[in-house]
């Protein structure tokens, strides 16, 4: 890569930090969501029902959030140790249109379809294995 030049690599590294700020402050507000629904009050089915899809939505945020934040601090780390914009996979430059829109991008976008296509060409856990010989009953 032509070497970033430190005044843009300081751009990143202000947006990664106000991104991390911003997703820490939404993991506290969901925090408390949850804990709003954690109410000891009697409930019928219904609002059990209601509450326990509340819980869901709020509990899979927080993972997207916290796994954000975990995507940020690693690019934060790259950039201490100078590997912020190469690709962890093929070590190639990651460009910076991609950098622009994904500053916590860890590879280039050739990398990410490879890694997605072999996600997709895994089997499913919930999948019916076709490796078993099934036999027909009868």
């Amino acid at each position: 890569m032509k070497t970033m030049e430190k005044a843009e690599i300081q751009q990143y590294r202000w947006k990664l930090e106000s991104r991390r700020q911003d997703a820490v402050r939404l993991l506290g507000r969901l925090a408390s969501e949850t804990r709003a629904l954690d109410v000891d009050s009697p409930q019928d089915t219904g609002d059990q029902s209601i509450g326990s899809v509340a819980k869901e939505s709020l509990f899979q945020q927080t993972s997207q959030r916290r796994r954000l934040v975990q995507m940020i601090e690693a690019a934060l780390r790259r950039i201490a140790d100078g590997t912020y914009g190469i690709c962890v996979a093929c070590a190639g430059d990651i460009p910076r249109k991609r950098l622009e829109a994904l500053p916590w991008t860890y590879c280039c976008l050739r990398c990410q379809e490879i890694a997605e296509r072999e996600l997709e060409s895994e089997p499913s856990p919930q999948a019916p294995r076709t490796d078993i010989p099934w036999k027909r009953a009868g």
